[in-house]
This record gives C-alpha cells, sequence and structure tokens, in this order.
C-alpha cells in the first residue's frame, strides 16, 4: 500500500512517481490509498491514468484504494475516473 497525504498535483506528483516507478521496477503490486488527499488537479489524475497503462502493459499489479477523500472522490466523479481506474476489492 502506498498512502498519500495531502495534495497530488504539479509539484507533489513527480515523488510519487518516482515511488511507483521503483515498485513497477520490482512488479510490487501497488494500492494507492487517498483518503488524505486534501486535493488533487489533473496532474494527479495523469499520474494515475498513466501507472493504470503501464501496469497492464508490464505486467505489474496497481489499484486506488476504494476510500476517498471527498475532494478525490468529487473529482473522480466529475472525470468519470471511476470508469477508467481499477479499484482494489479489498478496500
Amino acid at each position: 500500500m502506498v498512502s498519500v497525504i495531502g495534495e497530488l498535483d504539479l509539484f507533489t506528483c513527480p515523488r510519487l512517481r518516482e515511488v511507483l516507478d521503483g515498485l513497477a521496477a520490482r512488479k510490487r503490486a501497488v494500492v494507492l490509498e487517498l483518503p488524505a488527499v486534501k486535493f488533487m488537479d489533473s496532474t494527479g489524475l495523469n499520474l494515475l491514468v498513466q501507472a493504470t497503462r503501464e501496469a497492464r502493459r508490464d505486467g505489474w499489479s496497481f489499484a486506488v484504494g476504494r476510500d476517498l477523500s471527498e475532494a478525490v472522490s468529487r473529482l473522480f466523479d466529475l472525470a468519470s475516473m471511476h470508469e477508467h481506474l481499477p479499484f482494489d476489492d479489498a478496500s
């Protein structure tokens, strides 16, 4: 599990990208937990879409936890992300 706290935006996405790249290189399963994210912009959405594509292409497991902050849930609803991202069935 990778828990994100605070903001997921242009300034913070590079750090999360590094973490995900490291886990992907080792084929580690990732569940991204977002209940403590207070703000996410289009950069954050793009990162999640890219991670989903890369995981499918490269054969590693990536999913988003179902427990979302209100801000993230609203953004996912507006962008119809619930239809495009894999969600973890265990969360």
